[in-house]
């Protein structure tokens, strides 16, 4: 899923986008899938403006933090053994 989410919004390396197109042309459940991710990405561009609670707005900004702490901790683990 995340492949096809890069791939609708732009974000592969033209080598990528290269070898997604051939894919594509191929496989329909893929092609499907890149349709499903063009509409659900325009539904949400062309929707009512929304807005996120304060409480979920600073949990998120919090995900990155914990990701790169968690990864510190266990490289520091495995140095102490």
């Amino acid at each position: 899923m995340e492949a096809v989410v890069a791939y609708v919004d732009n974000e592969l390396s033209p080598m990528a986008t290269t070898r997604a197109d051939a894919h594509l042309v191929l496989c329909t459940r893929c092609s499907e899938e890149v349709v499903n991710q063009v509409r659900a990405r325009s539904l949400l561009r062309g929707g009512a403006q929304m807005s996120a609670p304060p409480s979920l707005l600073g949990q998120l900004s919090q995900i990155p933090t914990r990701e790169i702490d968690v990864r510190r901790a266990g490289r520091s683990n495995r140095r102490s053994r």
